[in-house]
């Protein structure tokens, strides 16, 4: 397929081939929280999606006539830092972007226009410009106008887009950003059923019998973790009960704290340099620099350094899970050495407990543990296994434990430290150690 008179391969006022926007763009909210009639949305479809929906509205800005909008396939995934083998992947889903009906909703109700469904796109097509692939698409001309200036918005960040490996994650990104600047921080309250295919980018069937608590186990917890780990957004989920049974989802959504946030305080060089000579990614130890503040994280990295100075101690697996565990831990506002006292006693060290359940489940029920102090305790032991014992306990929760998908994933890629594995690991690990449920 030529290409139109003026149009070529570059950015030239008339065509744009390549993203030129900000980082930042505004997605329509009706665009949120599309819910499949037919067919499923993956993540990546719902990423490429949002980078032909830029290209379009940058080539509509250069020419407002434009009906159709044309890119190279690359540019596409470049856009949302697609790996070569995306490509395939995408191909199939610019077909389906045609033929699956989405429900286009706003996250909360009588928002925005009413659209009746319809699908991504009114059409695409697929041809080759110089033996490279290429893609032309078009919108319905009732939601063109919306879709490409909207005036009722999501902000949301397109390298944060990118970063997504699960639908429901992203999809959950997307909605709790329309509220990050509410006064009241919190998103609309809907039925825990309507955001199952919501989240899952599939069609929920009348024949569904889905339980809440699978729901919250397989999908629900896993995508609020990949936001917190992977986005600006801190989201907590709220449940709503009618009784004992749960009957509304709502989310509270918050910015993580920023450089460029009014309260933070500026980033100490001195504690990063320190840091990164503990072992710690430079981004990791930002992150966490901004997240603790500066007091916890000094004391967190002096911790860090006595433990490491250990020489008859076990070596630790990962000290970057044991420097979030320190910093989550009660102890953390104690001296790291006190004086009169050697280094090994001012080191919370991992409790060294029975495999016999009965004993040890018998001292934790006296010790009275709280939820959080159970999750600090075990963060702490967990990251003080050898290498040799983590990869033993991670091959006996994979034959044991049902995963998903996205856990799965990150303990492939060794990130078992990923809050999105920590839940399971920790759950079994309790279990195998104090021989009793989590609960």
């Amino acid at each position: 397929m030529p290409l139109r008179e003026n149009e070529s391969l570059t950015h030239n006022g008339q065509m744009t081939s390549e993203l030129q926007s900000s980082d930042k763009v505004k997605k329509h909210v009706a665009t949120l929280a599309m819910v499949p009639q037919s067919g499923a949305i993956t993540r990546i479809g719902r990423q490429a999606y949002t980078v032909m929906m830029v290209l379009a509205s940058e080539q509509a800005a250069a020419d407002p006539a434009r009906v159709e909008f044309r890119a190279p396939l690359s540019s596409v995934l470049r856009g949302f830092d697609g790996s070569d083998g995306s490509t395939a992947e995408l191909k199939k889903h610019l077909k389906s972007m045609v033929t699956h009906v989405i429900d286009w909703q706003s996250p909360s109700g009588g928002e925005g226009a009413s659209w009746t469904a319809s699908a991504l796109v009114a059409q695409v097509s697929l041809f080759k410009v110089n033996n490279e692939n290429w893609i032309e698409w078009a919108y319905a001309p009732k939601m063109k106008a919306e879709i490409l200036s909207p005036t009722l918005y999501a902000q949301i960040q397109l390298s944060t887009v990118s970063k997504f490996r699960t639908h429901a994650g992203l999809a959950l990104y997307e909605i709790c950003a329309r509220y990050k600047d509410n006064p009241s921080h919190l998103t609309a309250k809907q039925k825990w059923q309507w955001w199952v295919s919501v989240l899952s980018g599939k069609p929920l069937s009348k024949e569904s019998k889905t339980e809440f608590r699978f729901f919250n186990r397989d999908t629900l917890k896993p995508a609020v973790e990949e936001v917190n780990e992977v986005s600006e957004l801190v989201v907590t989920a709220k449940e709503i009960k009618v009784g004992r049974s749960v009957e509304l989802l709502q989310f509270e959504v918050h910015l993580k704290p920023s450089p460029n946030g009014a309260a933070p305080s500026p980033v100490d060089i001195g504690q990063l340099k320190r840091a990164k000579e503990l072992g710690i990614d430079p981004e990791v130890a930002e992150e966490l620099f901004f997240r603790h503040g500066q007091l916890k994280f000094g004391k967190a990295l002096e911790r860090l350094s006595s433990r490491l100075a250990l020489t008859d101690a076990k070596p630790i697996a990962s000290r970057h899970a044991y420097l979030k565990s320190i910093l989550v831990g009660r102890a953390i506002e104690e001296p790291a050495n006190p004086v009169g006292t050697k280094a090994s006693d001012s080191i919370v060290e991992p409790m060294e407990v029975p495999v016999k359940a009965s004993p040890a489940f018998k001292q934790l029920e006296e010790l009275n543990q709280t939820q959080s102090e159970r999750v600090a305790l075990l963060r702490i032991e967990i990251g003080a296994l050898s290498a040799e014992e983590l990869a033993a306990l991670i091959d006996e929760m994979k034959l044991n434990v049902k995963l998903t998908e996205a856990s799965l994933r990150r303990l492939n890629d060794g990130k078992w430290d990923s809050p999105v594995v920590m839940g399971d690991l920790m759950r079994f690990y309790w279990r195998k150690t104090r021989g009793c449920e989590w609960s």
